[in-house]
C-alpha cells in the first residue's frame, strides 16, 4: 500500500524536521521559510541600518558646516588675500560681510538640528528659558537707546559662542576629534602665513592693500603680526585658546593628545602667540593652566607634581616667547584702568544701555552711536546690563571654579573644563573674549570634548553625574559606539 499522503513514510513531520535539533541526529535548525518571526527581524534591522546612515549622513553634513565656519571665522585675512571675500561681496553688491553673516546663519541652522535631535533636560530648559528672556528684555533696552541695527548686531555676538557650545556638545566623540583637526591645520596655515607676513615685512604688505592700524600694527618698534585672522589680537586669542585645550588634555588622566596634527597645532600656537604679542592670549594660556593645576583634585600626589611641572613648563615658554619678541610692556594695562574708571563712573544707568551698547557692536557698520572701547569683558556686561549684572557674573564664575573643583576629585574630563573657566575669567579682564567668535568656538570644542572625556577618576569616589547634554542620553543602535 502506499503511504498515507497526510503522514510521511519516516522521519517527523515536516514543521518539526525544519527545527530539528542537530545534537539529536537531525538536519540543522532552519527557520520555517513561512514563519512571521523573521519579517519584524528583517524590518528592524532594515530600520536600524537606514537610521544609523540617516545619521552618519547628518554627521557629515554637520562637519562640513562646522568646517566652514571655521574658515570663515579664524581665517578672514586669507580669505581676503585669496579674493574670496571680493568676490562673494561683488556679487552681493559690495557686501563684503556676507561671509560673515552666512557663517552666522550656518551656526543657526546647525544649532536647529541639534535642538531637534537632542533631548534636553529641565535644567537645561529653565536656562534657555532664563537666557532668551533676559536677552530679549535688555534688546529692547538697546533698540530704544542706539537703535535696531546696532542691537542685534550684539545679540549675534552674545548668542554665537553660546549656539557653538550647544551644537559641539551634542557632537560624538569621533566628531569633535575631527573638529579639533580642523583647527590644528587652520593653526598651521595661520603661523605659516604669520612667518610669511613677518619675513615680507609691514610697509610692503601695506602697499599689497594690507589695512594699517588694523592688519598692520606695532606695538613699540615690534611688528604685530595677523597671520590669516583680521589682526594680531584675533590671532593671539585663538593662539592662546587652541593652546590652553592642547595643553589641559596634557593634564587630564588618559587623554594625552596623540595626533600628530594636534602636536603640530600645539606648536603653531606657540608660534603665533609669540608673533602677534597678544598678552590677552598669553594672560588666557596661563591663567587656565595655572588654574587647573591648582584646583584640579583628580590626581595623587605624584600626578599633581607632574602637572605642576607642566604648567610651570608652559608658564615659563609663554614668558620667554614674549621676551625674545620684545612684547613685555605693561603700559596699555595702566591706560585700560582709566578707561574702565571713566566708564564705570560715567552715569550708566541701573540698567545698563542695552544689548550692543558697547564694544565691537559700536564698531560695526551699522552703529548709531560713538564707538566705545572697553577691553574688558565684565566691563561690558556691567555697561550693557546693568552693575548687577556684572557682580553676578563674577559670583557665576567663583562659584563655578569651586564646584568644579569639588566635581575633579571624581571625574577626570573636569580638568579641561577648570582650565577653561579659569583662563577665560582672567582673559576677560582685559579682553572682550567673548566677542571672538573663532577662540569661542576653539574653546567649546575642547569642553564639548572634555564632556566625552568624563569618566570616573579611577580610585576615586564614585558619585552620580547629574549633568545631561543633548544627544548624551539617547539610545545607542546596534554596531553603535558610545562616546
Amino acid at each position: 500500500m502506499s503511504p498515507d499522503p497526510a503522514t510521511p513514510a519516516s522521519g517527523p513531520p515536516a514543521s518539526e524536521a525544519a527545527t530539528s535539533d542537530p545534537a539529536a541526529g537531525g538536519p540543522p535548525a532552519v527557520r520555517p521559510a513561512d514563519g512571521p518571526p523573521a519579517v519584524p527581524a528583517q524590518v528592524g534591522a532594515a530600520a536600524v541600518r537606514a537610521g544609523t546612515s540617516a545619521r552618519d549622513r547628518r554627521g557629515r553634513a554637520t562637519l562640513v558646516a562646522l568646517g566652514y565656519v571655521l574658515v570663515v571665522l579664524n581665517a578672514p585675512l586669507g580669505l581676503w588675500m585669496i579674493g574670496l571675500e571680493g568676490l562673494v561681496g561683488a556679487a552681493f553688491g559690495g557686501r563684503e560681510y556676507v561671509l560673515s553673516v552666512s557663517a552666522t546663519a550656518v551656526v543657526c541652522v546647525l544649532f536647529a538640528l541639534a535642538c531637534w535631535h537632542g533631548r534636553w533636560s529641565r535644567a537645561q530648559l529653565r536656562a534657555a528659558g532664563a537666557v532668551l528672556l533676559v536677552l530679549t528684555v535688555w534688546s529692547l533696552i538697546g533698540v530704544a537707546h542706539h537703535g535696531l541695527a546696532q542691537t542685534l548686531v550684539g545679540v549675534r555676538l552674545t548668542l554665537v559662542p553660546l549656539l557653538l557650545l550647544v551644537v559641539l556638545t551634542a557632537l560624538r566623540r569621533d566628531q569633535l576629534e575631527t573638529v579639533l583637526t580642523m583647527l590644528s591645520w587652520l593653526l598651521v596655515a595661520n603661523a605659516v602665513a604669520a612667518v610669511g607676513e613677518l619675513l615680507v615685512g609691514p610697509a610692503r604688505l601695506v602697499r599689497w592693500g594690507f589695512e594699517e592700524d588694523r592688519a598692520v600694527r606695532y606695538i613699540g618698534d615690534t611688528f604685530r603680526v595677523p597671520g590669516l585672522t583680521e589682526f594680531n589680537g584675533e590671532l593671539g586669542i585663538l593662539a592662546g585658546a587652541f593652546l590652553l585645550g592642547y595643553v589641559a588634555l596634557w593634564l587630564t588622566r588618559d587623554a594625552r593628545p596623540t595626533r600628530r596634527t594636534w602636536h603640530a597645532g600645539g606648536v603653531a600656537a606657540v608660534l603665533c602667540l609669540a608673533l602677534s604679542t597678544s598678552r590677552s592670549g598669553a594672560l588666557l594660556v596661563v591663567a587656565g593652566v595655572l588654574g587647573a593645576v591648582l584646583l584640579d583634585r583628580s590626581g595623587g600626589a605624584a600626578g599633581r607634581r607632574r602637572a605642576r611641572l607642566v604648567g610651570l613648563g608652559v608658564v615659563g615658554c609663554v614668558a620667554v616667547g614674549f621676551v625674545a619678541v620684545g612684547a613685555t610692556g605693561a603700559r596699555s594695562l595702566f591706560e585700560r584702568f582709566d578707561v574702565w574708571a571713566g566708564l564705570l563712573g560715567g552715569g550708566v544707568p541701573p540698567w545698563g544701555l542695552g544689548v550692543g551698547g558697547v564694544g565691537a557692536a559700536t564698531t560695526s557698520r551699522v552703529t548709531s552711536s560713538a564707538q566705545v572701547f572697553v577691553d574688558n569683558q565684565f566691563v561690558s556686561v556691567g555697561l550693557q546690563y546693568g552693575l548687577w549684572a556684572m557682580v553676578v557674573l563674577l559670583a557665576g564664575v567663583g562659584y563655578g571654579l569651586l564646584r568644579l573643583r569639588r566635581r575633579s576629585a571624581t571625574r577626570t574630563g573636569t580638568v579641561v573644563h577648570l582650565a577653561v573657566l579659569a583662563g577665560l575669567a582672567a582673559a576677560a579682564m582685559v579682553i572682550e573674549a567673548w566677542e571672538y567668535p573663532g577662540a569661542m568656538l576653539c574653546l567649546a570644542g575642547f569642553v564639548a570634548y572634555g564632556l566625552r572625556l568624563d569618566g570616573p577618576v579611577p580610585g576615586g569616589p564614585v558619585r552620580p553625574s547629574l549633568t545631561r547634554w543633548p544627544g548624551l542620553d539617547r539610545p545607542v543602535a546596534p554596531g553603535e559606539r558610545r562616546d
